[in-house]
Parts: C-alpha cells; sequence; structure tokens
C-alpha cells in the first residue's frame, strides 16, 4: 500500500531538514557563535587574561572619541573607495581588451591572475622591497630618470599611495575574473543587430555592453570592497600603519588595541562598528545598482523600445555619412 501524499510530505520535509542540518550547525558554530560573541565583549571591560565586567556602551562612546580610531576609519573608507574604483576601472578594461584577443588567450589570462595567486604576506614584502629609499627598484628608476626621491614608506601622502598601488596590483586580477566571464557570458545576437544597423564601438558598449554587465559589475565591486574594508596584512607588513597613523586601518588599530593592548572589550566594539557601516554601505548600494540597472535597462526592455533604438542609430549613421 502506498503513502498518502499528506503522510509522504512530512517525510519529505523531515528529510530536507536533516540534510540542511550539518550545514546550518556549521554556519552557527562558525558564524552566528562568532558574532554574537563579538558583540558581548564589545559591551564589556575584557582584558587579555580573561576578566571581564559588562559596562554596556562605554567602550563605543569611548572610540567613538577617540581620534586615532576615527583617523584609522576615515583611512579605511579612503582605501576602499580609492582601491575598488582603480581595480574595477583597470579589471573591466584589462577584461574587455582580452576578450577581444583571439590568439594567446589563455597565456595572456594566466599572467594576469599570477598576482592573485600570491598570499597576502608575500605581496607585502615584495612591495616593502620595491618602495624602500635605499635599494627599491621604484627609486632607482626615478633616479635614472631625473626625478625627485620619493620617501615612500615616511611620508603620508606617498606612503597611502604604496598602499593602494600594491592592494591593486595584488586584486586587479580578481576584477578581471569576475568581469571577463561576465564578458564571456553576454548574448551575442544584441552585438550582433548593433553592428548590422552600423552603430559605433563606443556605442556598443555604453548602450549593450556596460547595461548587460551591471550584475557583474555589481558582484565583483560588493565583493572587492567588503574585502578592502578589512585591509590589515599588507598596510601591517609595509608601513605598520605609519608614519603616525597615516596608513592605519581600523582592522589594523582593533589589531594592536586588543592583542598589543590588551584591551579586547574596545577591540570587538571596533570591529563591530566597522560591521554596521559594511552594512549600511552594501545595502545601500545595491538599492543603487537597481536603480540605475532599470534606469540603463530600460531602453531595450521591450521589442518596440529596441526596434526604436535601432531607428535612432540608423538615423545617426545616415547624418554621420
Amino acid at each position: 500500500m502506498r503513502p498518502s501524499k499528506s503522510t509522504a510530505r512530512p517525510a519529505r520535509n523531515a528529510t530536507k531538514r536533516l540534510m540542511l542540518a550539518p550545514a546550518f550547525l556549521f554556519f552557527a558554530a562558525f558564524t552566528i557563535f562568532p558574532l554574537i560573541f563579538t558583540a558581548y565583549v564589545s559591551l564589556s571591560a575584557w582584558n587579555i587574561g580573561g576578566r571581564h565586567i559588562f559596562i554596556g556602551l562605554a567602550n563605543y562612546r569611548s572610540i567613538l572619541g577617540d581620534i586615532t580610531y576615527l583617523l584609522s576609519l576615515r583611512n579605511t573608507v579612503l582605501f576602499t573607495l580609492a582601491t575598488t574604483f582603480i581595480e574595477y576601472v583597470l579589471g573591466f578594461g584589462i577584461a574587455y581588451l582580452v576578450n577581444g584577443v583571439a590568439r594567446w588567450q589563455r597565456p595572456i589570462r594566466l599572467a594576469v591572475l599570477l598576482p592573485m595567486l600570491l598570499t597576502p604576506i608575500v605581496v607585502g614584502f615584495i612591495w616593502k622591497m620595491m618602495l624602500d629609499p635605499s635599494f627599491g627598484p621604484i627609486d632607482s628608476v626615478l633616479r635614472h630618470l631625473g626625478l625627485p626621491r620619493i620617501n615612500w614608506l615616511s611620508s603620508a601622502v606617498p606612503a597611502f599611495m604604496g598602499i593602494v598601488l600594491a592592494d591593486t596590483w595584488e586584486w586587479t586580477p580578481f576584477m578581471f575574473l569576475i568581469l571577463f566571464a561576465g564578458l564571456r557570458s553576454l548574448p551575442t545576437e544584441p552585438f550582433e543587430s548593433a553592428r548590422v544597423d552600423g552603430a559605433s564601438p563606443w556605442r556598443i558598449f555604453w548602450d549593450l555592453t556596460f547595461p548587460l554587465m551591471i550584475p557583474a559589475s555589481a558582484a565583483a565591486i560588493l565583493l572587492r570592497s567588503v574585502e578592502s574594508f578589512k585591509l590589515f596584512d599588507i598596510v601591517y607588513l609595509i608601513t605598520a600603519g605609519g608614519p603616525g597613523v597615516a596608513t592605519s586601518t581600523v582592522s589594523l588599530d582593533a589589531y594592536f588595541t586588543g592583542l598589543r593592548a590588551g584591551d579586547l572589550g574596545s577591540a570587538a566594539a571596533m570591529t563591530i562598528i566597522l560591521l554596521i557601516i559594511v552594512i549600511v554601505v552594501t545595502m545601500s548600494f545595491l538599492q543603487l545598482v537597481a536603480r540605475f540597472g532599470q534606469s540603463k535597462m530600460r531602453p531595450l526592455s521591450s521589442p518596440k523600445d529596441l526596434a526604436s533604438s535601432r531607428a535612432n542609430s540608423r538615423t545617426q549613421v545616415h547624418e554621420t555619412r
């Protein structure tokens, strides 16, 4: 006798829950519990020896009045904006050029991806030697060109530029990888129609390629910006936050506060504030991308609009001729 549908459905649901249980337990153990524990530590005067007392929001009030933390937060935001923008522009440009190459595409892709395969520690040591004022090759090239010497590691602005340069060199391949995959997945029919209608390469890029690449671009920018907010290893190895706090980040400040000074409560509060900022920025960015994507894709959203767009392009071609 076959079981009825009413009895088979709960059995299937129970099986699904049982299969999902290990993944949920893993997520709870390594994500939810550390987050709750960090939030509790941020509300306590917790030293590195384990002694703690609940003090409420005192750590947050102290941090928000600390000029060192505010400067570190400013540096983190500036690092994120600068590196994400530069890496996106370079990654998109390289991906667009490589996608149009017919021969030697695999070796070129491998060469572009090489910096991303190195660990951040290795990248930090490489760029610390590159920027060294005594024997670094960058200053040597500047001297041979007759340009003035730059104190990359002892001046605020050059040190900031050096960190941005190192991070861009390491993570532009990440942008390239996502954007190149997006370009390879685009449909060919709209581009063929646009070329037949006489559209210029710039119009094809702006009206077709860029709007169709919005999902891939949003994913690349979002993933890279979230990682940039957590910037620590390269800064620690190249400048250790110096000169002064000119290149210090929130993660580096939390490290020195928690593991060097032993104030785990304040360090946890720093990370919680950064988490809130990242969540707000992420939600705002996704809403902005959704609105921008709708406005860019609206002209090609229906056959009537597409025909109108083609007619306009033909008119422009005839006027040009």
